[in-house]
Order: C-alpha cells, then structure tokens, then sequence
C-alpha cells in the first residue's frame, strides 16, 4: 500500500480505496484481520487517525468489523446484494423494558439509527475546515447554493435521469416545505390556483392553505380519466405531484397521464412541481422517466431530496427551475441567501464527488431492498387473504388495509396496546371522510430488519387472534 500527499484525494480515502479494493477482489478474505492502526500508520508514515478514519469508514460501510480484542475483521461483503431470506431472530419479549411501550414502530420519513455515514462526514468536514476552502465560512453564500454542490447535482441528473439541466437551474433548499413555501412567492394568490393529487403529501398542502392559495383536488386511483379530467376543470397554474410513486397510495403515474399532464400545462401556462422524493429505493422493475426529462417547454419544476438516503436532520433538498421561472425566482430572492449552511453544502459536495455517495447509497438501497421483501414476505406468511397490500416496490412504505371493514383507529389503537406502531392515513383526504377505510400505513425507513419479522406476527396477532 501507497499513499500520495501530492494527491488532492485525501490520504484517508486512498487507504480506505486500497483497503475496499482489496476485500472486494479477496486479497482480504473474510474473517482475516487489518493491520493494528499503531503499526500500519509507521508502515505508511502517516497519522494514526489517517487508519483510524479508513477504518472507521470501511466499518460504517460493511466491509470489516471492530472486535474488541480482535481489531479489525474482514466482512462478507456480499450484503450488498438483497437477501430474501435473511431470517428475522425473534425478541425476547413482544414489549420493551417499559410496559406499554412501542416495541415496533413501522414509522415512515425517519432513517434507522446508525444509516447516517458518520465517519465519512466527520472526515471529510475535518479536511474542509483544514483547508482554503475553509474561506467560504467568512462570507455569505450564494442564494442558489454552492456552485460545486449545483454541479454535483446537475451532472447526476443529466447522466442517471436524463434531465436536461445545468448547475444554474438548480437551487439548493433547506426541505421540501421551505420549497414549496418559496415556490408559491413566484405566483399570486389572489388568482392562482393549485392542483394537488387526492389523497396526497399532507405537508405540502399545510404550506399551501397556509400561503393562502386555493386548492383542487385530482383523485387518484380512479383511472387517468379522472385524474386528467380533474386537473383540466382546477383552473390551476400549480400541479404538485408525485409520479415515480404516488404518496401515499404507491401508484406509478402511467406514462399516457404523463403525456396528458404535460400537454395541459403546455395548453394552460401552467407549471407542474414534480416531487421525485423515492427515486432512489425501486425494487422489482425500472421506474418511468421523470416528468422533467419529457419536458421540452420549460413547464417542470424538479424537485429533488436528501432526506430519504442521506439524513432527514440536515434539511438539504433542491429545485431545478424550468428557464422561464429562473429570472422570477431571481427577482423575488434577490436579497435572500442560501438557507442551508455551507458547511453541509461543501461537505455533501465532496461526499458526491469522491466517491462516497455511490458507496452509501448501494449499501442503502441494499438494506431497504431487503426490509422490503422482509415485510412483504411475512405480510403475507402471516396475514394472507386477511389483509390487502397495496404497494409497488418503491419507496420506503407500503399500505395495508384489512379486509373485515374494522376502522383504522381501531386497527391503530389494538397494534399499540401490542406494542407495534402503524399510523392511520385519513390526514392524506382533503376530505377525510372519503378515505381509504380499514387502512394503515407501515413504514420500514426506522425499523430494523430483523425486528420487521416480529413485529408483523406480533401485528397478526393482535388483529385477528
């Protein structure tokens, strides 16, 4: 092993590269062990907490584990890959320490503990700050975001998604609310309508009611027809919706409506926010293109988000403006600067481009693949023709409704006395009393895998035994 300090890769992640590269091709076989941190750093002259972070950041990646005693340990680095029949170990106690605390909480938005990739954020966010690129900490930045961030974002959307965009249409949020929120300053209340897919993201419809914009509703899952003829009679000059995977339904938005939407926001001079929240966790077939790759007149507005594979608590989304909305959002943001800080902005720029965004999103779209079939697998062991699933192998939640008309309160409150959290779904109507009756929603985001098999048969139990 070599490292180079002429380099601009950090010597950190030259080591963690030789190291990965090394396991992968089994020159490191499973079960051998690194080198001591002390004796490898005087091999390579460098710093003991060069190994450390090598170390630490193939361990955050799967490819070793810290022993105590033992050092560092060679993994199976065949995780990667999804497992179905990963078996889940049964708890030792349905509830935990607490009576009648939440032993399975089939949340959804919140990542599982320990999916942040900490030790390659520390690292990288040390080099930053030790660095002249740490000047950028003594001004302001600029309202758009920073440019290597937008470069970052633009090259992977053009090359993995095809949307045709560049840096300077993108612009970097602090989530999706404070999006939508800014969004809205570019039209007029007054007189300016805006469509939302019913049932639909309760979050983006606060903003909405609260910017004092009148709503119209577009039912989903009555056919395109529908759809289609609801959003022509909205009058709207705003569509939010979420095509790649409907929330909370899990529909895919068919490529004939696609074309319609498109066609009714050419005809109207109206603009079509399209949330592409879920892209990343596709687990049986290929998703349709986005929205914005079928648009040739200007009338998509991109949004994009970090919250599902990176972490919710930094609060880092973006947009991507069609040309003709640019000069407006210029002109309404004039005095206005980034509202994420560029610390988190720098870092998730190295993050994208060295390497390790690649390396973290496999090892968790792995991870989510397997939650996926985990529960569906056992959804189906367990509950068979009581329940109906309706999912569509994206995303991070499925919903499930039970076949015995019982309310969904009902359904909520008899898994909690069991100790397992699933959540209604009646706050996603506009109007509630048109909801999905007997329906809950069940996340896999927040749990662990091998919690997700007790969970599910403690659920069963609860529900119908």
């Amino acid at each position: 092993m070599h490292l180079d300090d002429r380099l601009a890769t950090p010597l950190y992640q030259q080591l963690f590269d030789q190291l990965r590269c090394d396991i992968e091709e089994g020159a490191r076989p499973e079960g051998s062990r690194l080198p001591p941190i002390r004796s490898l750093a005087a091999d390579l002259g460098c710093a003991r907490n060069t190994v450390e972070n090598a170390y630490a950041l193939l361990s955050q990646e799967g490819y070793v584990r810290s022993r105590p005693g033992s050092g560092y340990i060679v993994q199976n680095v065949a995780y990667l890959q999804a497992d179905p029949d990963r078996a889940a170990q049964p708890p030792e106690s349905l509830l935990g320490a607490d009576a009648g605390r939440v032993r399975y909480d089939f949340t959804y938005g919140n990542l599982e503990p320990g999916t942040f990739p900490a030790a390659a954020w520390r690292a990288i966010t040390d080099d930053i700050l030790l660095s002249v690129e740490a000047v950028g900490c003594d001004a302001y930045n600029d309202p758009f975001g920073e440019e290597g961030l937008r470069a970052a974002i633009a090259w992977r959307l053009t090359t993995q998604r095809g949307i045709d965009c560049t840096p300077s249409q993108i612009v970097v949020q602090g989530g999706t609310q404070t999006s939508v929120q800014n969004l809205l300053a570019l039209f007029d209340a007054s007189r300016d309508r805006v469509a939302m897919e019913d049932p639909g993201y309760d979050g983006v419809r606060t903003v909405v009611e609260r910017a004092r914009f009148s709503l119209a509703p577009c039912r989903v899952g009555l056919g395109t027809d529908t759809f289609v003829a609801d959003l022509e009679a909205s009058g709207a000059r705003l569509a939010y919706l979420t095509p790649s995977s409907q929330f909370p339904t899990c529909r895919a938005m068919p490529t004939d409506t696609r074309e319609a939407v498109l066609r009714w926001a050419e005809r109207t001079d109206a603009y079509l926010l399209e949330d592409d929240y879920c892209r990343d966790f596709r687990y049986r077939e290929r998703s349709l293109p986005p929205l914005a790759s079928m648009d040739t007149r200007g009338r998509v507005v991109y949004m994009g988000t970090f919250s599902k594979s990176l972490s919710p608590a930094l609060r880092m989304n973006y947009l991507v403006l069609p040309e003709p909305l640019l000069e407006r959002w210029r002109e309404a943001f004039a005095n206005s600067y980034s509202p994420v800080p560029w610390l988190n902005q720098q870092v998730l720029a190295r993050f994208m481009t060295d390497g390790s965004w690649d390396r973290h999103l496999r090892r968790v779209q792995a991870k989510n693949r397997r939650k996926y079939e985990t529960l569906t697998r056992v959804l189906r062991a367990t509950m068979g023709n009581d329940v109906e699933m309706m999912e569509n192998g994206t995303g991070l939640h499925l919903l499930v409704r039970v076949r015995d008309g019982r309310p969904q309160d009902e359904l909520v409150r008899i898994a909690a006395e069991a100790g397992v959290a699933v959540y209604p779904t009646k706050k996603y109507w506009m109007d509630p009393a048109g909801h999905l009756s007997s329906t809950v929603l069940v996340g896999f985001s927040s749990i662990r895998e091998e919690d997700i098999g007790p969970g599910i048969e403690a659920l069963a139990r609860a529900w119908f035994e």
